[in-house]
């Protein structure tokens, strides 16, 4: 029993990291999590790698503000600061 305790908590305790680390609430800097999400390494985050990340459909559309498909560095870094 006293293992299962111990595992819920750590579970629980990687699931809230996750989550602040795709919510964009973690304490890595915007370039730490932008390498992170960016998993083709091509410069740039997809819709797909956002939505994998843990982000929205919608909060991409709004973070894409060239509507290129893609975020930039600029855009994703930009978003991190009204957070």
């Amino acid at each position: 029993m006293k293992h299962t305790a111990i595992l819920t908590v750590m579970l629980t305790s990687a699931i809230c990291i996750a989550t602040a680390d795709a919510k964009g609430t973690s304490s890595k800097p915007p370039v730490d999590q932008f390498k992170k999400l960016d998993t083709n390494h091509d410069g740039k985050l997809s819709k797909e790698e956002f939505l994998a990340g843990g982000g929205s459909a919608d909060e991409f559309a709004k973070l894409d503000k060239n509507g290129d498909g893609f975020l930039d560095h600029y855009e994703f870094s930009q978003a991190k600061k009204k957070h």
